[in-house]
Order: structure tokens, then sequence, then C-alpha cells
């Protein structure tokens, strides 16, 4: 497989392997005493072979015609089902980035790992990405930050061989503890001017062991316009279903994912955890 076609396959299936993981391990915890994790984003799987997704696509967001896509697709014989994210977001050249920023890239040299860089706190990861680049966060701090301090990844999607343009930077967190069963974790994705993808992220699982069904867009008190999914899942050996209530806005034209995830048999319904995630959401300056 070439590096183009890699690429090709990763735009068509975008797994959540850091997501996936945080579930397995609170699914765990929901049958034994809780155990800490703190997963890094990894590879979970690459399909050589893509059709396209097919579903309901709804709730345009005006300004920069963010849609938010469910359905289900087939790669290699196997059944997925899972949600793809549409927009059109401002699109940053490589100059728009801190000469820091910028000067990392040029030096990066791992051929088989995307660029990535870690910060301790969130003023740094802002000097880090340059006054160019305005982005936001919440202001939502984890029970437990003192035992586990907020730690920030500043990653670059970009082509590894070839021209090794950057395509987009991602900033992940490592998560927000809300209770000690609740937690969220925030990514923002800043597309460049080299950016090829069909569309600007999404998850898949599969089809047998996940449900996404879209809710009702929110208004957000910053005025953004959320487009809400939640994901259902279950675990081999577990009872019940884990979700992930998501919500997808942009702000001046940078797109935001809050994630807030809810255990095995957590004791709230729908509308306690639809109204949970809308405090996260209006947190964002």
């Amino acid at each position: 497989m070439t590096e183009r076609e890699y690429q090709k396959a990763m735009e068509c299936f975008i797994p959540g392997p850091r997501l996936r993981a945080r579930v397995q391990a609170a699914a765990e915890r929901a049958e034994k005493s809780r155990t800490r994790v703190r997963p890094l984003r990894t590879v979970l799987i690459a399909a050589a072979v893509c059709l396209a997704l097919v579903g309901t696509a709804f709730a345009a967001t005006a300004v920069y015609r963010l849609t938010v896509q469910t359905g289900e697709w087939e790669n290699w014989g196997n059944e997925y089902v899972g949600y793809r994210v549409y927009g059109e977001p401002v699109l940053h050249p490589l100059e728009d980035f801190s000469q820091k920023l910028q000067d990392d890239f040029a030096a990066w040299d791992h051929p088989n790992l995307l660029f990535n860089q870690k910060f301790g706190s969130w003023e740094e990861v802002e000097a880090y990405l340059g006054d160019n680049i305005p982005i936001a966060w919440h202001g939502i701090d984890s029970i437990d930050a003192d035992e586990y301090p907020p730690e920030y990844r500043v990653q670059g999607f970009h082509e590894m061989y070839g021209d090794n343009k950057l395509q987009s930077v991602e900033v992940i967190d490592n998560g927000v503890y809300i209770n000690d069963k609740l937690s969220f974790h925030t990514e923002i994705y800043i597309y460049t001017s080299d950016y090829r993808g069909e569309f600007l992220t999404g998850e898949g699982l599969w089809k047998d062991r996940a449900d996404f069904r879209p809710l009702d867009s929110y208004t957000m008190a910053n005025g953004c316009v959320a487009e809400v999914v939640v994901v259902a899942e279950t675990f081999e050996g577990f009872e019940g279903e884990a979700h992930h209530y998501i919500g997808t806005f942009m702000k001046d034209g940078i797109l935001y994912k809050a994630d807030l995830f809810v255990p095995i048999q957590y004791p709230a319904g729908k509308a306690e955890l639809e109204e949970q995630l809308h405090q996260i959401l209006d947190s964002f300056q």
C-alpha cells in the first residue's frame, strides 16, 4: 500500500482508538474499583477499500455549513456504523502558526509517526499555536487535577512521504473528570490550506456493537450551534451499554468536539445527560 493509498483509507474510516480505550477502561471500572487510565491516541485500523457512508444528514450551522452525517458502510466484508462531520472551516497556511511550531514541524524526522508535541498548560498551547490561531477553551477543571495534572497534545496530520505538507493541526487534552464516573475530553481541529480530506473528522465502530443517533442541535452560550450525536456501545462480557454524548461545533472557522463519556449503568436518564453536555458546551468561551 502506498502512502497516498493509506491516507485515502484513513480519510474514509477514522475510528476513535483513544475514545475506545477510555470506554473499555471505564467499562471495567464499572465492575471493579476505579482505575485511572490516560491512553494516548493510536491508530486502531486502516481500511484499504472505502465505500461511501450513507445515512441522515441533519441541522446545518449556517456560517460554516457544519453538518453531521450518521450511517453505515462496509470494508473488507465488515460492517461499520459511525458519523462524519462536514463543513467549510477557515483554512490557515502554515505561516499562520507560530515560528516555533513551523520550526518543530520542519525538523520532525519520524517517518512512521505523526508530528506531535506535549504541553502541561493551556497557555503553552496557545503560545505554541500562535496569535493568528483564535482558539477557545472550556472553563471546567477536573476533580482530580492535583493527582492527574492537565496534559495537552498538539498533533499534525501530514503526508509523511512525498511533499510532507501539513494538512491539519489537532489539539487533544487528557480528559476532565466531572465526578467519579463522568468524564469528557476535547479535541480541536485546525485545517490548513493544504487540507485535502473529503470530510473534517468522524468515527466508526463495528455495526453489531454500536449505534450512532443524532440529537437536537444546541445553541451554546457563546452563540455557536453544536451538532450532537449519542453513541451507544456494548462490550463482550458486560451487560448494558456505555454512551458518548458528543457535541461538535465551529468557532472562528475552527472545529471543536466535546465528548462526554457515560459508563455502563450510570444512574441518569437521557435528558439529564444531554443537559450535562450542554453545560460543558456552554463553558467554552
